[in-house]
C-alpha cells in the first residue's frame, strides 16, 4: 500500500530500479507507513507486468503469490510477536520473541543459496531492523556483503542509529520524509478521525501513528485528566490502567513528560497543544533535570512494558515517580 504523503519516496525507489542497489535502508519516524511502503516496493520489484507509475499490477501470478504471502522468491524477516497465529495453532506457552532471532537471518542461507522460482529478482524485507541485536545484525551482515547476483535487502527501521554502522554502510540510505499536516490531517478526516490536528500533533506528525491513537481518545483523555487534577492520586490511577496495556501507559506518560519538559525549557509544547496551558502551570513545579530524568526512567521502562512480572505494580512506580516529579512545594 501507498499513502499520499509517500509519493516523493515512492517515486525515489522507482528510480532506483535503473540501478537497483543490493540493499536499501528505508527509515523514518514510526507511524508513517514506511513497512507498507516496503512492502509495496517488494511486490512492484517481483511483479511481471508493473504499471506505468511501477506499482504491481496485482493480477499477474507473482503478485497472487504475494498477496497470499507465499511468494516463493520473497522473504519478510520480522519478531515472532509480530507475526499473527494461525487460526488452527494452540496459542505457545512461551513468550513470543519481540527479537528478529539470529536463527531467522541464518536460515536464509538455503534461500539465497538456490536461483530465482520465476528467474527474476529475490527480494527479502527486513522490519524492523533495529529489532536484531548485535550477533544478529553480524549475521546479517556477511549476506549484505556478498549477496548473490538478482538479490535485493530492504531494510525497514525507525531507529537507524540502533544499527551497526558497517549494516548502515552496506545500504543505500533512503528517509521517507514527514507529511505535510494539510495532506494528512485530510487523509485522517476521510478515516473517521474526528479532530485530526489533534490526533496529529499528539503521534508527532505520523498519521498511522494518529489513526492508532485516535482509536483510545476517550481513554487517554480520562488518563491526561487524571494527571491535571490537583488532587492527583497515582495509585486510583494506576488502578484504572490495568484496562489498558503497560506499553500505552508509557507512551502516553512519555509524551505528556516530553511536552513538561519543552515547556519548561522553550516555552512550547509539541504534541498537547489544547493543554498547553496547564502543562506550563506543572512545568514550572519541575526542574528541567528532573523530566528529562524521568524521560529516562521511562525509555527503561517501555523496553519491560510489554511483559512486565507485575502490571499493577509497574504502573504504580511510574506514577508515584510522576506525583514526586510534579508535587506542589
Amino acid at each position: 500500500m501507498i499513502f499520499d504523503w509517500q509519493t516523493e519516496a515512492w517515486n525515489g525507489l522507482i528510480r532506483l530500479r535503473a540501478k537497483l542497489p543490493h540493499a536499501i535502508l528505508l527509515h523514518s519516524r514510526e507511524g508513517m507507513g514506511t513497512a507498507e511502503l516496503a512492502q509495496a516496493f517488494s511486490q512492484a520489484l517481483l511483479c511481471e507486468t508493473p504499471q506505468a507509475d511501477g506499482q504491481a499490477c496485482g493480477t499477474c501470478a507473482a503478485c497472487n503469490w504475494f498477496g497470499q504471502g507465499n511468494h516463493p522468491d520473497f522473504r519478510l524477516i520480522q519478531p515472532e510477536s509480530m507475526t499473527p497465529e494461525a487460526g488452527d495453532e494452540e496459542p505457545k506457552k512461551e513468550k513470543r520473541s519481540e527479537q528478529i532471532r539470529i536463527e531467522q537471518i541464518r536460515a536464509l542461507q538455503d534461500f539465497l543459496a538456490v536461483g530465482t522460482h520465476r528467474g527474476g529478482l529475490r527480494v527479502i524485507l527486513v522490519h524492523p531492523a533495529e529489532t536484531m541485536n548485535f550477533n544478529t545484525q553480524n549475521a546479517l551482515l556477511k549476506s549484505l556483503e556478498e549477496p548473490p547476483g538478482g538479490t535485493v535487502f530492504l531494510l525497514v527501521s525507525y531507529q537507524p542509529e540502533r544499527l551497526l554502522p558497517t549494516v548502515r554502510s552496506r545500504c543505500l540510505k533512503l528517509a521517507v520524509p514527514m507529511p505535510d499536516p494539510i495532506r494528512a490531517e485530510s487523509w485522517l478526516k476521510s478515516q473517521g478521525v474526528a479532530e485530526p490536528g489533534e490526533a496529529l500533533a499528539n503521534a508527532g506528525g505520523a498519521p498511522l501513528g494518529a489513526l492508532e491513537l485516535a482509536k483510545t481518545d476517550d481513554e487517554r483523555h480520562r488518563f491526561l485528566a487524571q494527571l491535571r487534577a490537583p488532587d492527583f492520586d497515582p495509585l486510583a490511577l494506576a488502578d484504572q490502567c490495568q484496562r489498558h496495556a503497560p506499553v500505552e501507559i508509557v507512551n502516553w506518560l512519555q509524551r505528556w513528560s516530553y511536552d513538561l519538559l519543552l515547556s519548561r525549557v522553550a516555552g512550547r509544547v509539541r504534541y498537547h497543544t489544547k493543554d498547553e496551558r496547564i502543562i506550563a502551570e506543572i512545568s514550572r513545579r519541575c526542574s528541567a533535570a528532573g523530566v528529562a530524568g524521568y524521560l529516562r526512567r521511562l525509555a527503561r521502562a517501555k523496553a519491560l512494558a510489554r511483559h512486565p512480572l507485575n502490571p499493577r505494580l509497574f504502573a504504580e512506580d511510574l506514577l508515584l515517580q510522576y506525583q514526586r516529579l510534579t508535587a506542589k512545594t
